[in-house]
């Protein structure tokens, strides 16, 4: 079933010019909402006749709306009978597919462990805490794709959770064999038999704290949060377990 999102309205600005504007500058009420701190990155069209306007305040992304007579701006979410949020597509594509994009470049520098085969289709960076079920939960509920070759996971380490996470990260990632000791942990049976000892822990701890900052760095804040890319080829950000509907998407199904 759709989601509906109720749309929320929360500005509405009104100017009275005194002058004709012409058609190809910029209206009053668009350079007032600039000046506010909003930065404009883009228009776009919509079904409803309204011109929309791609735009984002503190690095987060907002749809603004310039009525007919060019006097009056909206912002907020704009929806059709069905639910649809008119500006999400444009939004996506004018600004968080850049952003996210930078992203996966990022996270192709990191520090991460490969789980699954080197020719798997499906790519999906994780961020991954030792001490977080749902991370635990994510790993089995795609074990039977990196079985099947079909996904490989890509698990950037960190120690976020409790007292011992970082040391349990940091004896993951210390380890002579990185792979195998998440494999040894992600195995209820076996996870007692990762490496704890001082110099895996020691050579391990600075790639953690490296991994802690560079999530604090991209604005996450959950484990497990994952990265992949759709059917598009557009970079998708999850935050926390997938819902059900995400499963199939995100595992490229």
């Amino acid at each position: 079933m759709k989601k509906i999102i109720v749309p929320v309205v929360l500005l509405f600005i009104g100017f009275g010019s005194y002058w004709a504007i012409a058609e190809q500058q910029e209206p009053e009420v668009i350079s007032y909402i600039k000046q506010q701190g909003v930065t404009i990155i883009d228009n776009f069209e919509t079904p409803a006749g309204l011109t929309g306007y791609a735009a984002s305040v503190d690095g987060q992304p907002m749809s603004i709306y310039l009525t007919d007579d060019k006097q009056h701006a909206l912002i907020g979410t704009l929806i059709n009978a069905q639910g649809d949020d008119l500006g999400e597509e444009a939004l996506y594509e004018l600004i968080s597919a850049p952003q996210n994009e930078k992203v996966w470049q990022i996270l192709e520098q990191a520090k991460w462990i490969q789980d699954g085969s080197q020719n798997a289709k499906q790519i999906i960076y994780t961020f991954t805490d030792p001490n977080c079920p749902y991370c635990q939960r994510l790993q089995e509920t795609a074990e039977p794709y990196i079985t099947a070759g079909d996904v490989q996971l890509r698990h950037i380490v960190v120690g976020i959770l409790q007292e011992d996470s970082i040391k349990k990260a940091a004896a993951i990632l210390g380890a002579d064999s990185p792979e195998a000791a998440l494999q040894q942990h992600i195995q209820p049976a076996d996870n007692n038999k990762v490496d704890q000892s001082e110099e895996a822990v020691a050579t391990g701890t600075l790639r953690v704290e490296e991994n802690n900052q560079l999530m604090e760095q991209l604005g996450f804040m959950a484990t497990p949060t994952s990265i992949y890319k759709d059917e598009k080829g557009h970079v998708r950000l999850i935050e926390g377990m997938p819902m059900r509907d995400d499963i199939s998407k995100m595992f490229g199904q």
